[in-house]
């Protein structure tokens, strides 16, 4: 897969990923009942654009391995930005910026822009098990981006603490933890360690939301988020979770089928949601790509 999928010429992805983005949707009818439903609740005014959201993941996925070949002048000149100067003037204080987002748009290929442009970038992961999910974080990390453990509490501190850039997607609890928070109209489990982190290194929060524009792609970042520091932690992590939902539903309510979220979101009742699973629904149709090469990446 990391041999073959790079050498895909890049105007011939979007055909590719609507074939196997169409072909995942059709069988698939869990995830395509939870998108839908999750549309519902995120955009309620407007008809689900559920095989979209398949086709535009799978684009993502392929763009993504497009990067183990490109060169940074080539991703320079497919990366674009708006409100870039939120983020600098958050990274002239000096005192760490957390770069928030959520799985929403071609995130992988945008967050690119921050090497590209001289900002060394680390980002929490969870580890990985599969093959598919190992080879994306080394596309993720072929322009010299930096990954650490969620586990290493310390180290993404210190990342702050030195005045570096964290990326960090916060639309799912992955681990069980964070803030209960209104979503959309529900009460439902948000990741809160951006936050809290910030808090606690006075860094900076930014918001940062990838869309597509054709053949190029662009990061929309947000004002950085006016983080309350009374002395009292907890409330102030609640109420700069507040701020950034917020924020998070704009982005998500105005074009819901970029929203990569292939489980129900949204319990029936508010109370009690468990977690959704650590991992999107898996674009099992993406081996039909790996017809050569060995079985084995590295």
């Amino acid at each position: 897969m990391q041999l073959t999928l790079p050498l895909i010429p890049g105007s011939a992805v979007p055909a590719i990923a609507h074939l196997i983005g169409s072909l995942t949707w059709l069988s698939s009818p869990r995830a395509r009942a939870a998108v839908r439903e999750n549309q519902l609740v995120a955009a309620p005014g407007r008809r689900p654009e559920v095989r979209r959201t398949f086709v535009n993941q799978v684009r993502n996925y392929l763009d993504t391995f497009r990067l183990f070949s490109a060169s940074r002048e080539e991703v320079a000149q497919w990366v674009g930005a708006e409100g870039w100067e939120h983020f600098l003037a958050a990274h002239a204080r000096g005192k760490g910026v957390v770069m928030a987002s959520a799985h929403f748009g071609p995130m992988n290929v945008c967050g690119q822009l921050f090497l590209v442009r001289g900002y060394p970038t680390t980002m929490p992961v969870e580890e990985e098990r599969s093959e598919f999910g190992r080879a994306v974080n080394r596309a993720r990390s072929a322009l010299g981006g930096t990954f650490i453990p969620t586990s290493s509490a310390r180290g993404i501190y210190r990342v702050l603490r030195d005045g570096g850039v964290l990326g960090v997607i916060a639309d799912r609890a992955v681990t069980g933890t964070g803030e209960r928070v209104e979503f959309f109209g529900h009460h439902v489990l948000l990741p809160s360690a951006h936050i809290a982190l910030a808090l606690r290194a006075d860094a900076s929060v930014v918001p940062a939301f990838a869309y597509r524009h054709g053949h190029k792609v662009s990061l929309h970042f947000e004002p950085a988020l006016n983080l309350a520091r009374t002395g009292d932690h907890e409330a102030d992590v609640r109420l700069g979770m507040r701020e950034f939902t917020r924020v998070m539903e704009r982005h998500i309510a105005g074009t819901p089928e970029e929203w990569a979220v292939f489980d129900r979101f949204f319990p029936v009742a508010s109370v009690g949601q468990s977690p959704p699973s650590p991992k999107p629904f898996p674009l099992r149709w993406l081996r039909l790509l790996r017809s050569k090469g060995p079985k084995r990446l590295g």
